[in-house]
């Protein structure tokens, strides 16, 4: 899953960027049934990227509290 978020560097391609640009971030659920950022994607990332869905935080929630699980982000 992931969400829209301003970043400050992309995990996938290996990018910092001097001032932080909109992006996403990618939420995974621990062992604990916690959902929270693991990672970033920059915008290029996500240019190459067309299937990935950005949700906002509020329908992530929603998602994850759906599962009957903890949304930590």
């Amino acid at each position: 899953m992931f969400i829209s978020a301003k970043i400050s560097e992309c995990d996938f391609n290996n990018i910092t960027y001097p001032t932080p640009v909109m992006g996403a971030a990618a939420l995974a659920r621990g062992a604990t049934g916690r959902w929270c950022e693991v990672m970033w994607a920059g915008p290029e990332w996500i240019a190459e990227h067309p299937e990935v869905e950005l949700l906002s935080r509020d329908e992530a929630s929603k998602r994850v509290e759906a599962l009957g699980e903890y949304a930590d982000f």
